[in-house]
């Protein structure tokens, strides 16, 4: 049995009636003469002899390798191209908007949509204009110090605030809002770059839910500190659809009253108050 198993490791692969002569050098594999293939000084079986001769015919010769690279430089050069097309055409349709300064009720809508909604940790300020409050009358404003920047969202040395005509009492600035809320907290920041003697002072807040011109209640009276934080001021929850600030002095100015900002909240259920300064 030895015998016979050796006799056939010892024949052609492809002639099994003759014995071999040689091996395959890549394979082992028993060769006869007219199976016996040369390949760059080696001696191979025909499946070797074909693979050997079709992986040196694949790889890519220095002229191939040139057209490969100026091919990759023409599409990277395309698609740069096409990329800086696209960039200025973005950059045309948006340099007016570039070019323009950035407003307080744009920054408002960022910053809400940055939050995710208008829930803050002070409440939902009703007085935004993001959530479409407007101001429905004012008894008096400077040209560039409107009453309509009272509810911007933004108090800051880059942009105006609120001026009264003349320090004349009381200034009131009535705001409408998109519909009737409960209100229970108003916030008022003074004008940071107006003199410290035009700051108002004493004030009142009203809530209508008739018209912007009668069914007042009072819901508080306070007094303004010369500070420039954000002075918190909450009362029992009321019904508003129109709110009204009263400003009943300021701190020494004859000339006229200023004020930052006004803003008016909705706490929600289960929310602790905030400390009134």
């Amino acid at each position: 049995m030895l015998k016979a198993y050796s006799d056939q490791r010892n024949r052609c692969y492809l002639h099994p009636h003759r014995l071999a002569e040689a091996k395959c050098e890549r394979c082992k594999t028993g060769l006869c003469a007219e199976c016996e293939r040369q390949y760059r000084g080696q001696l191979l079986c025909e499946h070797c002899y074909d693979e050997l001769v079709y992986l040196d015919e694949s790889k890519p010769t220095f002229a191939d390798r040139v057209r490969g690279f100026f091919t990759s430089l023409r599409n990277t050069v395309i698609v740069v191209a096409i990329i800086g097309v696209v960039c200025v055409g973005i950059f045309l349709i948006f340099r007016g908007t570039l070019d323009r300064p950035i407003t307080p009720e744009e920054l408002a809508r960022f910053r809400y949509a940055a939050g995710g909604g208008f829930q803050t940790p002070e409440g939902i300020n009703v007085n935004s204009t993001v959530l479409g409050a407007s101001v429905a009358a004012f008894t008096s404003e400077s040209p560039g110090f409107e009453a309509k920047h009272l509810i911007n969202e933004y108090v800051g040395d880059g942009y105006p605030g609120w001026r009264s005509a003349a320090a004349t009492f009381p200034q009131d600035v009535v705001v409408a809002h998109d519909s009737a809320v409960d209100m229970s907290k108003v916030i008022l920041t003074q004008q940071p770059n107006e003199p410290m003697e035009t700051w108002a002072k004493d004030f009142e807040v009203d809530v209508s839910t008739e018209a912007p011109d009668r069914g007042w209640g009072k819901v508080g009276t306070w007094r303004l500190m010369q500070v420039r934080s954000p002075q918190r001021f909450t009362f029992p929850a009321a019904p508003s659809k129109w709110v009204r600030l009263r400003l009943l002095s300021n701190h020494g100015s004859s000339a006229y009253t200023s004020l930052g900002e006004f803003d008016a909240y909705v706490v929600p259920a289960g929310a602790g108050p905030t400390p009134t300064p």
